[in-house]
């Protein structure tokens, strides 16, 4: 739907960007034609892909958009200014979040000529005044990226059901000829119970100014201040449960509609949950945040954003601070608005300490260890007979010893951890946040299944170790007895090292995009871990999947599986060997086996269990002043390990 009042040459350009757009999405153009004096009613009569509307008289943007929308036979209502020029995949974008039947209404991404974004979204203060938030920003602004609830999204380019526009009576005449039409309408929406959604993806050169002129004071700008009077009286008593604008603050938190507050995650890269358990587990607790109410920010460290994952995360309503201009802009901006802060790993947290302190005081700090880097550290400095390693184990302890004395709240993974901070740091509010997971498969079949597999992320070192000690020692037990057996060794970033393996028995495939297939054929997941720390992603997703697990201690440790039972434990390779050649050969003890330990995995590693300490700790009041004490002793380190 796009209302002119002449000035041929924006409509010309605006339909062919609509030619050129490439979108699949099957649409008719209707363009309205207000009573044009130039040549648009010559040059539309000319159109055959466009459908043209003449107002009997000049009726304005309201009484244009409302007349074309009474003849128009779609399922949706896209109203656009003639001065834009659309992208590739506008439309597209925007009726993949009208598959949501929870949205009424949708708008884009709004940018100038020069790149700069004009408005990602609109604010409405309590005094019915309006912000263009994200204005003047470089387009690739993080805080702009991120698809989320807004209170209002501009006329020139917002879709809007077109049941709900009929119900709704179309723009309110009340603003003729125009401004305030289209928060109007949001707020309309709202009041009728759906949401208005703001789809970056979705991006709309506009031409500020083009149509209307760019003056408050003359033309039809002046009915932008007379209409926030009539805006103000009609929804007076909404209005009267936003902000009025007296920060930045006031901006960052009107710019989600996120009733539960603002929280910031700081991790060192952008998740990546099909390449590491680690990623896996923070995309669920994220999910979560955001399913209870929370405007969510993540800001990463030194690595360069990971796609698709980035864009996956802002469709679905977290904003992804990228740079470090980003961040900081974030805590100084918006910082004192914060509900929480969660800050993941040790280098992290040390990084982040001093600016939380600064800039969001009254925040809940929470400091996620996602496992004790230390414990972790100084087991494979046992391993490894390592006295460097060890070394590295007691500085690390430090940013973490620091990172837990400054937090009101300190996750752990398994109950273990729990228990050694607990004896550790009693004074410390250490509290169990594990791994994520469900069953994806119920009932196992066995035809077809064949041979090992191991899955893991090969920028951790135990599963570098693992993969090893796997290749060159359990495996030749395991094909002295059974010489067609083989070692697939699946995961992302495998090193030259394992590569060079490849031969019999032993397959180094490298990261999969899709583990289903493999583990819908595997016969045997190996889990042969000598060292680590947390909880095992690897034993919990072969769990998940129905396919019996051969590992270590250390592998299980914390899990609350039964040896024999759920899985089969060995801490040396005869025994891992023994255990694998049992569950390739014997049919009976595999399939009373399969499937084993998913009661586990509901009762302890379900989202249930992780939103119920996530509600618990956000309610957490901060503790004042933080402190941040001396690292522990080497042996206390080495006494954990042991």
């Amino acid at each position: 739907m796009i209302p002119v009042h002449g000035k041929w040459h924006l409509t010309e350009r605006c339909l062919r960007s609509i030619s050129a757009a490439g979108d699949v999405t099957p649409r008719e153009v209707i363009v309205v034609d207000d009573q044009s004096r130039d040549e648009t009613p010559l040059r539309l009569a000319e159109l055959t892909d466009v459908r043209s509307v003449r107002t009997p008289t000049n009726l304005g943007f309201v009484g244009a958009c409302n007349t074309g929308a009474a003849v128009a036979r779609g399922d949706v209502l896209f109203f656009l200014n003639n001065d834009t020029e659309v992208h590739e995949g506008w439309l597209d974008r925007i009726v993949d979040v009208l598959d949501d039947p929870t949205v009424g209404a949708v708008g884009s991404l709004l940018v100038g000529p020069d790149g700069t974004v004009q408005e990602s979204g609109g604010i409405i203060f309590a005094d019915g005044s309006g912000w263009n938030f994200g204005r003047g920003e470089p387009m690739g602004f993080g805080p702009t990226r991120a698809r989320r609830d807004v209170d209002y999204c501009s006329g020139a380019a917002l879709a809007v059901r077109r049941p709900l526009f009929e119900d709704l009576g179309g723009f309110d005449s009340r603003y003729s000829p125009a401004y305030y039409e289209d928060t109007d309408l949001c707020f309309a929406v709202r009041d009728a119970g759906y949401r208005v959604v703001l789809q970056p993806l979705s991006v709309v050169t506009h031409l500020e100014g083009a149509s209307n002129g760019a003056e408050g004071e003359g033309g039809l700008k002046r009915f932008q201040k007379v209409n926030r009077v009539v805006f103000a009286n009609k929804w007076r008593d909404v209005l009267g449960t936003h902000r009025l604008h007296r920060s930045s603050v006031d901006v960052w938190d009107g710019s989600n509609r996120a009733p539960a507050g603002m929280i910031l995650v700081v991790e060192p890269v952008v998740p990546t949950p099909d390449r590491d358990s680690g990623s896996r587990r923070m995309w669920a607790i994220l999910e979560e945040l955001l399913d209870l109410g929370h405007a969510v920010y993540l800001a990463v460290g030194e690595f360069v954003a990971i796609e698709p994952y980035r864009t996956q995360l802002e469709q679905m309503g977290v904003t992804v601070l990228e740079s470090r201009h980003e961040q900081q802009q974030f805590l100084e901006q918006a910082g004192a608005g914060l509900k929480a802060v969660i800050l993941c790993r040790p280098p992290m947290a040390w990084n982040y300490l001093e600016s939380v302190g600064r800039y969001a005081p009254q925040a809940t700090l929470v400091y996620d260890t996602v496992d004790l880097h230390a414990l972790r550290m100084s087991r494979q400095a046992d391993v490894e007979r390592s006295a460097e390693l060890l070394d590295q184990a007691q500085l690390m302890w430090v940013r973490e010893r620091a990172a837990i004395e400054a937090a009101d709240v300190t996750f752990v993974v398994s109950e273990t951890e729990r228990t050694w901070l607990a004896d550790v740091m009693p004074t410390a509010d250490v509290r169990v946040v594990s791994n994520i997971h469900s069953p994806i498969v119920d009932a196992p079949v066995m035809e077809g299944r064949r041979d090992v597999i191991f899955v893991g992320g090969y920028l951790h070192p135990p599963n570098v170790d693992a993969a090893r000690w796997a290749a060159t020692e359990i495996m030749p037990l395991v094909r002295s007895r059974l010489p067609e057996a083989t070692l697939h060794l699946l995961g992302s970033y495998l090193p030259e090292e394992l590569e060079a393996l490849a031969g019999p028995g032993v397959d180094p495939v490298g990261w999969a995009p899709d583990l289903a297939p493999w583990y819908r054929n595997a016969r045997v997941v190996l889990a042969p871990l000598r060292y680590g720390a947390g909880v095992k992603g690897k034993v919990a997703e072969a769990i998940e999947h129905a396919v019996p697990v051969v590992g270590t201690s250390v592998a299980f440790e914390a899990m609350g599986f039964e040896y024999g039972v759920d899985v089969l434990c060995g801490d040396t390779a005869t025994e891992i060997a023994e255990h694998v050649v049992t569950l390739l050969t014997d049919d009976d003890v595999w399939m009373a086996m399969a499937g084993r330990g998913q009661a586990t995995l509901e009762r302890k590693f379900s989202s249930k269990a992780a939103r119920r300490v996530l509600e618990e700790t956000l309610a957490v009041e901060p503790r004042r002043p933080r402190r941040f004490e001396p690292a522990l002793s080497r042996e206390t380190i080495r006494g954990g390990a042991e």
